[in-house]
C-alpha cells in the first residue's frame, strides 16, 4: 500500500529528528570531552603506544552490534596501516583466543560493561597476566560507564554515556552511533598523528573510487612514511604497568 503524503511527512519529520538527536549526543560529548578528558587520556597513551609498534596490535572485541561496530572499525584502522582485528568475544572463548598476543591492546565494546562474553572474556586476559609465563596484554573499555564489571577489568576507559536511545524498546541507536563516532575519530586522529596521506591511503586502499581520488592526489609528497611515529612514543609498555 502506497504512503500517502502525510504518511511521508510523518516519516520524514522522524528521520529528521533521529538524526537531530544523534547530532546533539555527539556534540554534547565532544563539549564533556573538553572539560574533562582524564580517562580518554589513559585510554589514548594506550592505543597510541600500541598502534605506534612495529609488532603489536589492537583487537577490537564485542558481540551483537558492538561487534560490528568493531568490525568495522578495525577495517577504517587496518585501511591507514595500523594493525587491527575484530574477534568476536564468543568465539575467542572457543578457540580464537589465540590471535591476542604480547604486548596488544584489547579494546572492548559493550555500551553496559556487563555484558557476559566480553566480561568473560575480559577476566580470561586479565588472568594471562598472573600466570607463570605471563602475557602482557593491555585492555581498554568503551562503554556507558567504568563503574561496571568489564570496568573494573580494564587499564582505561572511553566513556560514551547517552541520555536515552531512539526508540521506546531501547533498541541500541544513539549509543551505538557514538561508539562508532568515536572511533572513527580515533582512526583521524591516527592520521594526524602519523601525517598519513593520500599516497599512503592508495597504497592499503588501491582499488574501488576512494582508490582512484588517492592515486591522483598522491602527488602530493608525504612528510613521513607509513607505520613510522612522527612524534615520540607516548607510553613505554612495560607489564610491570599493567594492573
Amino acid at each position: 500500500m502506497p504512503l500517502s503524503t502525510d504518511d511521508l511527512d510523518i516519516a520524514t519529520t522522524s528521520i529528521t529528528n533521529s538524526l537531530d538527536a544523534v547530532s546533539k549526543a555527539i556534540q554534547q560529548h565532544a563539549t564533556a570531552l573538553r572539560q574533562n578528558s582524564s580517562d580518554l587520556r589513559r585510554a589514548l597513551r594506550i592505543l597510541c603506544t600500541v598502534t605506534d609498534s612495529q609488532t603489536s596490535k589492537l583487537v577490537i572485541t564485542g558481540i551483537g552490534k558492538s561487534f560490528h561496530i568493531g568490525k568495522k572499525l578495525a577495517a577504517t584502522l587496518t585501511s591507514i596501516g595500523t594493525r587491527a582485528v575484530s574477534l568476536h568475544a564468543t568465539e575467542a572463548l572457543h578457540g580464537d583466543l589465540g590471535i591476542i598476543g604480547h604486548g596488544d591492546c584489547v579494546l572492548a565494546l559493550s555500551y553496559s560493561g556487563e555484558t557476559d562474553e566480553v566480561v568473560a572474556l575480559a577476566s580470561v586476559i586479565h588472568s594471562m597476566r598472573t600466570q607463570e609465563d605471563p602475557m602482557h596484554v593491555w585492555m581498554v573499555g568503551m562503554g556507558k560507564s567504568h563503574a561496571s564489571e568489564l570496568g573494573a577489568l580494564c587499564d582505561a576507559w572511553i566513556a560514551c554515556p547517552v541520555d536515552a536511545e531512539l526508540s521506546q524498546v531501547g533498541a541500541p541507536t544513539v549509543s551505538s552511533s557514538l561508539m562508532l563516532a568515536i572511533g572513527d575519530a580515533v582512526a583521524v586522529m591516527l592520521m594526524e598523528r602519523r601525517r598519513f596521506g593520500p599516497r599512503d591511503f592508495a597504497r592499503y586502499h588501491p582499488g574501488g573510487a576512494l582508490g582512484g581520488l588517492s592515486r591522483k592526489a598522491g602527488d602530493a609528497p608525504v612528510v613521513c612514511p607509513v607505520r613510522q611515529t612522527c612524534s615520540p612514543p607516548m607510553l613505554e609498555l612495560d607489564g610491570n604497568d599493567i594492573r
